[in-house]
Formats: structure tokens, sequence, C-alpha cells
């Protein structure tokens, strides 16, 4: 199965650095995207070793056979102990952390998927739009719960507070799912910065009417950035 992607990221209206990271290898079939925080150069630190130790780990599984979600499990505890490590060793990264949320397709259409933290991957298909992960967040808890709705979580005080992150403290474990891609499937990777802007519809809507992934990444951060750019935004898109 042939691929076509594209990726695009902004630092947004009100932020002075922009921490997500994204990263393609189509060799490998790795697409992630990294929304750091901590402050200061330390949501950027953890992004970056979040993204390049997922590749080192595919890389590595690729020469054992490593079964894909077992692939993902992997280049996640890699990241984690990697950004825990380098947090004990400098004091100025005290605290900094990732969300990650990243894919692995197979050349049997195959896709196995991770996840940590509130950056979402959704799946387009035959014209709808399906969210394929839940936020690690104190308000994904509460929607889960149905304590509120999701009227109330777009506007909630807490709707950053993580739940889950690479570089906390502990055994931090991912969700994991697998699927069979079909041949007009679209995949959207992406940070909060264009969840917290844009409704489910109104990502479908450029997804859908656009041919060609770099026009419907650079529509979606456009998009988030005209609802007010409150935090950085980065969209990674694959076309089947």
């Amino acid at each position: 199965m042939t691929l076509r992607a594209a990726a695009y990221s902004d630092i947004g209206c009100h932020r002075v650095l922009n921490e997500d990271r994204y990263a393609m290898a189509p060799d490998l079939g790795l697409f992630l995207i990294a929304d750091g925080v901590g402050g200061h150069c330390s949501g950027q630190t953890a992004s970056r070793l979040a993204a390049v130790s997922a590749i080192e780990a595919v890389t590595s599984a690729q020469a054992t056979a490593t079964e894909p979600a077992e692939t993902l499990r992997q280049a996640v505890a890699l990241a984690h102990s990697r950004i825990g490590q380098a947090a004990q060793d400098k004091a100025d990264l005290c605290g900094m952390g990732t969300t990650l949320v990243m894919v692995l397709v197979t050349p049997g259409r195959r896709l196995a998927l991770a996840h940590v933290g509130d950056s979402r991957a959704y799946l387009v298909r035959r014209g709808g739009i399906r969210r394929l992960t839940e936020d690690h967040s104190w308000v994904g808890e509460l929607l889960k719960r149905r304590q509120i709705t999701e009227a109330d979580a777009v506007r909630h005080p807490q709707r950053h507070v993580l739940t889950k992150a690479l570089g906390m403290p502990g055994t931090v474990l991912p969700d994991l799912m697998e699927l069979t891609l079909q041949p007009s499937d679209r995949i959207l990777l992406c940070s909060d910065g264009l969840t917290g802007a844009l409704s489910d519809e109104e990502i479908l809507v450029p997804i859908l009417g656009s041919p060609r992934p770099e026009t419907a990444c650079d529509q979606l951060v456009r998009s988030a950035m005209e609802k007010g750019g409150d935090d950085n935004i980065t969209a990674l898109l694959l076309y089947g």
C-alpha cells in the first residue's frame, strides 16, 4: 500500500516556543507527533527525545521481525526512559515530559497505533471521522465518567492537565491498537493545539475536500490559527 504523507507545524499566536515535534520515516512506515511540556526549552527537549528514540527503536526492531504493536510498545518504553534520564542528569530539565502518538504501517496494510497523552489520532473512512485515541488528561477522565460534556471540555480550566505523559515518574504504558487500512483511508495525527480549536466536524471538512495531504494540513493549521492559535499546532496526514 502506497501512502502519501505530509505534516505542518506552527508555533501559534501566543507561544514563544514550538514544543511540538513531528517525524516521518516512510522507509520504516513510522509517523509520529510529540507535544512537549515543561516550559523553557525542556518541552522541546522531551518531544525531540521521544521522536529520536522512537525512530531508533523501530529501526532496531526491524532486524528482529518484532510484531508492530510490540515494536511501538518498546519505542514508548525507550523514549520514556531517555526522557527520565535526561531530566535526572540536568536540573533545568526536571519535570519535562511529552505526549506521543505514533503509527507504524506495514506492507500488508496493517497499522499499529501507540498513544500517550492528549495528542490524537483520527481515522477518516467513507466520508466520516472516528477518533482512535482517548485523551490521557483530567478532562478526558471526566468525559469518560460522563461528568462533563464535550462542550464543557473545550472550556474547562484543567483541560491541559495530563494524567499520563512520557517523563512522568514510574512506568508509563501506552494505549495500543491495530487496524487494517483500506485504500481510501486517511489517518490524522495531531497535537491538542488543533483539537482545542477545531471540532471533529471542522477537522473532517478539509481532509475530505483536499486530494493532497499537504493542502489539507495547511488548511487545518490555518483554521486553528483563525480560531485564536492559543497553543502550538501540528497536523500530520496519511492518505491511502
